[in-house]
C-alpha cells in the first residue's frame, strides 16, 4: 500500500501510510523519536534501552521519519516505525491523538515547526539532540524545546544567542552519532561456558542462513587446520533448520552439538550449533572472531555488525550488506572489520585473527565506533528520565 504525502488535513495518519491502520499505542511509556532518516537512527533503541534501566515501566520507541526506508534490522525489530505526519492540523491531531507520546526527542535536521508546536502545546516534553547549522536556521521553532544538545561549543554559542531568553537549556555534549546499547546475556552462564571452553580458539557464525552453511564449512576446515581445538558455533538466522544444519555437517565429517537440546560445547565437539532464543549477547562474549550471517546471501537479511563489535568481537562479513549497509561502512571506515568474499577467504580471516594481537586491533576499532555516543545517550537520557518524573 503507497500513499502519496499531500498538503491538505485529509493527509492519512502516519499508521494508514504504513499500511498498519489497526497498530495500537503500546501500554507503559511511549518515548517519541522524530529522524529524518530511518539509517541514519541507529541511537534510537540504544536510547530506549537506556531508558527503560532507569525507569520503573516498560518503555516502547515511536520512530517517526520522513520517509518509510526501513531502519538497519536491529532497529526495526526493536522499535514502531512509522512515517511522521505532514505539516498540516488535521495530520498532526490524528497522529499525536493515536500515539499520545510521553517524552519526544528530534534527531538531526528536522523542519517540523508545527508538529513540535502541536506536542509541545500538549505538554509533550521536546529535546533536540544532533543540531548542525541547517538546524540552527529553524531556531525559531526550538523555542519549544525543553533542551538542545549541541555538538560543539560553536554550536552551543550560536544557539544561545539565536534562543537567548527562550528559556531553553543548551548542553555541549558532541554529536549522537549511531550508537547500539550492548546486548544483554546471563553472566554467570557466560562465566560457565568461559570455564567449559578452557581456552580453546572459539569463532562464530551469526544469524547464519541455511544457504550459507556451506562456504562456513569451508571456512571453518581451513582455520581448523591452522589450530585443531578450534570451535565453530553457529547461531541459525532461522532456528527451525538447526536440524538441517547438523544433519549436513555431521554428514561432512563433523561433531557437532545441538544447544535445544541441552549439549555443551564439550572438548570432543567441533561445531556448536546455538538454537536458543535471545542468546547473541553471550557468544558474542565468547566469540573474540565473529561473521556476520546473511552477507553471503543475495537479498537476504543480515545481521546487525554492531552487537558483535560493541561487545569486542572482531567482525567479519560477506559483500551483501542490505539495509545495514551504513554500519558496516562507518566499521570498514575506522578500521574495525574485515569483508570477505567466499568460504576460502572467511577461513583465511579467522586464520589470521588468531593472532591474539590482530583481533585485538581490529575489536578496538570496531568497539570504539559502536561507543563513540555513549556519553551523548547517557546525558540524554538523564534529561528524558527528569522530564518524565516532572510530568
Amino acid at each position: 500500500m503507497s500513499f502519496m504525502r499531500g498538503a491538505d488535513d485529509d493527509t492519512p495518519d502516519s499508521s494508514e501510510r504504513l499500511g498498519k491502520p489497526s497498530e495500537p499505542r503500546p501500554e507503559g511509556c511511549l518515548l517519541w523519536m522524530v529522524s529524518d532518516k530511518a539509517a541514519d537512527a541507529g541511537s534510537v533503541l540504544a536510547i530506549c534501552q537506556a531508558l527503560s534501566l532507569v525507569r520503573e515501566e516498560p518503555v516502547h520507541c515511536l520512530l517517526s521519519t520522513t520517509s518509510d526506508a526501513p531502519p538497519v534490522p536491529s532497529v526495526a525489530k526493536g522499535v514502531i516505525h512509522q512515517l511522521s505526519p505532514v505539516e498540516t492540523q488535521g495530520s498532526i491531531s490524528r497522529f499525536l491523538n493515536h500515539w499520545s507520546p510521553d517524552v519526544g526527542v528530534f534527531l538531526g535536521d528536522i523542519d517540523a515547526p508545527k508538529l513540535a508546536a502541536a506536542a509541545a502545546a500538549r505538554n509533550v516534553p521536546l529535546f533536540h539532540a544532533g543540531l548542525t547549522r541547517n538546524t540552527h536556521r529553524k531556531a525559531s521553532y526550538l523555542k519549544d524545546f525543553k533542551a538542545c544538545l549541541a555538538t560543539s561549543a560553536a554550536d552551543a554559542r550560536d544557539l544561545r544567542r539565536e534562543l537567548n531568553g527562550k528559556g531553553v537549556e543548551i548542553r555541549i555534549t558532541g554529536p549522537l552519532t549511531d550508537t547500539v546499547h550492548a546486548l544483554p546475556c546471563n553472566e554467570a552462564e557466560c562465566d560457565d561456558l568461559g570455564k567449559l571452553l578452557g581456552g580453546r580458539p572459539v569463532w562464530l557464525a551469526a544469524m547464519l542462513a541455511l544457504g550459507e552453511l556451506d562456504e562456513v564449512e569451508i571456512a571453518h576446515r581451513r582455520a581448523f587446520r591452522a589450530a585443531h581445538r578450534m570451535l565453530l558455533i553457529i547461531v541459525p538466522q532461522d532456528l527451525s533448520e538447526a536440524p538441517k544444519m547438523q544433519q549436513k555437517l555431521e554428514a561432512a565429517g563433523w561433531s557437532t552439538a545441538l544447544r535445544s537440546v541441552g549439549h555443551e560445547p564439550d572438548p570432543d565437539v567441533q561445531i556448536y550449533i546455538a538454537d536458543t532464543e535471545e542468546e547473541l549477547g553471550l557468544w558474542y562474549r565468547l566469540a573474540p572472531i565473529s561473521f556476520v550471517g546473511g552477507t553471503f546471501s543475495e537479498g537476504g537479511a543480515s545481521a546487525d555488525p554492531f552487537d558483535p563489535a560493541a561487545l569486542g568481537s572482531a567482525v567479519l562479513h560477506g559483500p551483501e550488506l542490505g539495509v545495514a549497509a551504513p554500519r558496516f561502512r562507518r566499521l570498514a571506515a575506522a578500521g574495525g572489520c574485515l569483508d570477505v568474499t567466499d568460504g576460502e577467504s572467511l577461513g583465511g580471516a579467522v586464520e589470521t585473527l588468531l593472532a591474539p594481537d590482530k583481533a585485538a586491533a581490529l575489536a578496538q576499532a570496531g568497539w570504539a565506533v559502536t561507543t563513540e555516543s555513549a556519553p551523548v545517550v547517557d546525558e540524554l537520557v538523564e534529561l528524558l528520565d527528569i522530564a518524565l518524573e516532572g510530568a
